[in-house]
């Protein structure tokens, strides 16, 4: 089933959703709205705002090519892993770059209706499940690309040599567009086309013969960040496909329910705060169930991710609200009895060793045991993905005392 974009006036709604509890969303909420407020940015950030974006274009001319292979080395260096067979075709372009904008006019077209057959029979009643499974998905989508941000800070000397301003331009600007996500009143679909030279653009693509198809993630985008942005989208788009239904009316019937602009408004607010949270369970799922650090396997979270996507739509709600409302017993549990860790090892590196998992270690014996305690690492000791980890918890919260200290060892 090929990923499509659908613009409905029914959408499903997060807050309704029974994979996230209701506590968890108006916590979220709340801390949304402490950081971002209900009324977008004030007129000095406005401004600010717009400067930063002048910058970004003037310095940003004669270098997109340049740019644009910085971008696809980030991706690769974090996503290679999953990627072999993907075609990356995506680029840095100018605001009224005539492809780009053929991709922004079909994200606000409605796709055509699928032709029903001549017998009209029953339509097959949805399960809710699978409408709240998909809906978690697109948050997590969302929130995976917008939580790696911080990733082109790792190429922060290549972007330094084209203009040392541009870094801190990019991140000012990510900053102060967050409020926007949070401005009620704001209409997605009426900014994309009342002023699509400044969207950003992404599809994901089949070419090739039917059976042999290769998959491209197709972006234009206006920099960097969103250049990596709406890539890894994409990539998320793919890790998801296998939970769109074979069924091609059923799919687009939840793909109508979930898969609008308004319901992406909704994921952009809340998808960064679950998707933060299903990664941290990840980590320390891995630590708690298994008795071997497995966690330097490339892109085993994404790996980890395509194996959740299979569960069934039951399984999955159930498994995401024990992570949600921290059933740490629960969720572990659920894990371990789908061998998702296991499986996931195995999809990433048939050889590796992965150890032991679902090992069941008594919270209190940990406490107890100071032998058994993992010893903190120092920025220096830390891989990659660990620094991008911290630095991710570090952006999150606007700690710039923290970024400073880690950015000598990306």
């Amino acid at each position: 089933m090929k990923l499509q974009k659908y613009s409905q006036l029914f959408e499903a709604d997060i807050k309704k959703n029974k994979g996230v509890p209701q506590d968890y969303i108006e916590g979220v909420e709340r801390k949304g709205r402490e950081k971002y407020g209900y009324t977008g940015p004030n007129q000095m950030e406005f401004e600010e705002m717009m400067g930063a974006l002048d910058s970004i274009m003037r310095i940003q001319q004669g270098h997109h090519e340049e740019l644009t292979e910085i971008g696809k080395e980030i991706i690769m260096n974090q996503y290679g892993g999953i990627l072999d067979g993907v075609e990356l075709d995506i680029k840095i372009v100018d605001p009224n770059d005539a492809e780009k904008a053929e991709m922004v006019q079909k994200m606000t077209q409605e796709e055509p209706e699928i032709e029903s057959p001549e017998i009209e029979l029953p339509q097959e009643e949805i399960d809710q499940n699978e409408v709240d499974k998909r809906k978690i998905l697109n948050n997590l989508m969302q929130g995976e690309a917008q939580n790696v941000h911080s990733m082109m800070h790792f190429a922060k000397d290549k972007i330094d040599e084209i203009d040392e301003d541009l870094l801190h331009y990019y991140t000012r600007l990510l900053e102060i567009n967050k409020k926007f996500d949070w401005l009620d009143r704001a209409n997605l679909e009426d900014m994309m086309k009342n002023h699509p030279e400044m969207c950003n653009a992404e599809e994901v693509e089949w070419k090739g013969e039917e059976g042999n198809e290769t998959p491209v993630i197709k972006v234009r985008a206006l920099d960097l960040p969103m250049l990596i942005h709406e890539t890894v989208k994409g990539i998320y788009e793919l890790i998801m496909a296998n939970a769109i239904p074979e069924n091609p009316y059923l799919a687009k019937r939840i793909m109508d329910e979930t898969d609008t602009l308004t319901d992406e408004k909704e994921d952009i607010k809340f998808g960064p705060f679950i998707a933060a949270d299903l990664r941290d369970f990840i980590t320390d799922h891995i630590q708690r169930t298994s008795d071997k650090d497995i966690q330097e396997i490339p892109n085993l979270k994404e790996f980890i991710y395509g194996r959740l996507v299979e569960l069934d739509a039951n399984t999955f709600v159930e498994v995401m609200y024990a992570i949600l409302s921290g059933d740490q017993e629960l969720a572990d549990k659920l894990m371990n009895d789908a061998d998702i860790v296991y499986n996931a090892a195995q999809d990433a590196d048939g050889t590796v060793d992965v150890g032991t998992f679902g090992v069941d270690i008594p919270n209190e014996e940990i406490e107890d045991d100071d032998a058994l305690k993992p010893k903190e690492k120092s920025y220096a000791d830390m891989s990659k993905s660990e620094l991008d980890r911290e630095l991710n918890k570090a952006l999150e919260v606007d700690d710039y005392d923290t970024i400073k200290k880690i950015q000598p060892y990306l």
